[in-house]
């Protein structure tokens, strides 16, 4: 199977897989004399303690909607083109604003509990830690529980789009990351009908790949003590598959349905906001201990629903010793 280094347009320097921050298309209006102005908003993301409050503002008349009211809550201005946006809880919200045309543009609002970390800097769980995709402000923070990192680098260690043809580009990417800070995260979009497959390897010219064994034969002997944490939001309904180690005998789908011969374990709800899981381990030692880790190894695969625009947003994806 061809392979091709993946590139993609970063929010940062610290962006793993970066993406067009809050790009969005107009929907199409009516034509003629008729046709209303161009929709956008003042703020497409935005960062809050709870008791904060922030104004996002329209360019046109619009009315809003809040994927979260337990997160935040929403009033509405009299203008019809401004609202006011208050933290309520910790959480994640998506608000969404509709013009009479049919244009939408959202606005994406991190919400973290009062006196919490500054710079969107998450802490990460376990003891251990060994990332996957993590952004440089939660990793930089995080540091001393780091093992191993098999974050693509660009220089030994990558995450390669599987292709014949070509089977994913960059996702859109909108909002703040799992962590609510700006690094940016994995977003890969499918293009090609059938079947859509990336690779975070650990290639032969590095030391990455050996510590991926060490790290199996770890997860073999104490099964019970590691998990794989991931982040992940959506708007569409599309499942996605995801193995490790390389080893097909691990895989597992996020989403409402088998995808690649992959079983269920759970799904979320696609509001936009961020869902985590933590995946035990010992689910997968019995098939981890009839493998070994070589240069190489893809340490963890996504393989996405064949549908084209199916959309993957992924962030937090670490290995953790409890």
């Amino acid at each position: 199977m061809k392979t091709s280094k993946f590139i993609a347009v970063a929010l940062s320097a610290l962006t793993l897989v970066g993406f067009n921050a809050c790009k969005q298309k107009d929907a199409p209006n009516d034509g003629g004399n008729d046709a209303e102005a161009t929709l956008a908003l003042d703020k497409t993301s935005i960062s809050l303690e709870v008791g904060q409050e922030e104004t996002v503002t329209a360019t046109i008349a619009v009315s809003f909607e809040n994927s979260n009211p337990q997160a935040v809550t929403i009033t509405p201005a009299n203008d019809g083109k401004s609202v006011k946006v208050t933290a309520v809880a910790e959480g994640n919200a998506v608000i969404t604003a509709k013009s009479k045309g049919g244009q939408v543009k959202t606005c994406v609002v991190a919400v973290k509990k009062a006196g919490g970390q500054g710079g969107g800097a998450g802490q990460l769980k376990g003891s251990q830690v060994w990332p996957i995709a993590l952004d440089g402000t939660t990793s930089e923070a995080n540091a001393a529980k780091i093992v191993a990192d098999f974050r693509p680098n660009d220089v030994d260690q990558f995450l390669y789009v599987w292709e014949e043809g070509k089977v994913y580009e960059a996702g859109e990417g909108k909002g703040l990351n799992f962590h609510g800070n700006t690094d940016g995260y994995t977003a890969l979009k499918v293009t090609n009908l059938g079947w859509a497959g990336a690779g975070f390897c650990l290639t032969e010219s590095g030391e990455g790949w050996k510590a991926a064994e060490a790290l199996r034969a770890a997860i073999v002997a104490e099964p019970d003590n590691y998990f794989l944490h991931l982040a992940m939001k959506s708007t569409d309904n599309y499942s996605h598959c995801f193995y490790m180690f390389g080893s097909e005998a691990t895989k597992f789908v996020i989403g409402s349905k088998s995808v690649y011969d992959g079983p269920v374990y759970k799904d979320f709800t696609r509001d936009g906001s961020w869902a985590e899981f933590d995946i035990p381990m010992a689910n997968y030692a019995a098939a981890l201990a009839q493998t070994t880790c070589a240069a190489g190894v893809n340490v963890f695969v996504v393989l996405s629903e064949g549908v084209q625009g199916a959309e993957l947003n992924l962030d937090a994806v670490y290995f953790y010793k409890k």
